[in-house]
């Protein structure tokens, strides 16, 4: 099914896309779940999006990330993830007129990756495997 390539297994590669994209979506998820979530709320209406977007993004990030790191419906969260990161590369562009560099460079990278990841899908080292989906 999955076959080794360059000597590595795809599933281990899956593995660590999981890790590593989950990963930074917990950590940028979290506190707009919890401590920054209201200050990011703010900071959305100021330049014309609802607030409420702030708990939607804390929500998508982290129990994105964490579903990722699990493997579980690996492919169907990292397709949305890549929505997700076309939807702040936009904002960044557009909105907030950041420079690719210390700017949206990271978006850029998760949408990529996440997309990398929705083609591999979650490997034999993850959730989906154990339940067959």
């Amino acid at each position: 099914m999955l076959e080794p390539f360059f000597g590595i297994h795809l599933s281990a590669v899956a593995l660590l896309l999981r890790l590593a994209i989950g990963s930074l979506y917990i950590y940028h998820g979290y506190p707009k779940l919890g401590t920054a979530r209201k200050g990011t709320a703010e900071w959305l209406k100021s330049i014309g999006f609802p607030g409420s977007l702030a708990t939607l993004a804390g929500v998508v990030e982290f129990f994105g990330g964490i579903a990722l790191i699990l493997g579980l419906l690996t492919s169907i969260v990292a397709a949305l993830s890549a929505i997700w990161m076309i939807a702040t590369t936009w904002l960044s562009m557009t909105k907030i007129k950041k420079k690719y560099a210390g700017g949206y460079e990271l978006d850029i990278t998760l949408l990529l990756l996440s997309l990398a990841l929705a083609a591999v899908g979650g490997g034999s080292f993850s959730l989906d495997y154990l339940l067959g989906i």
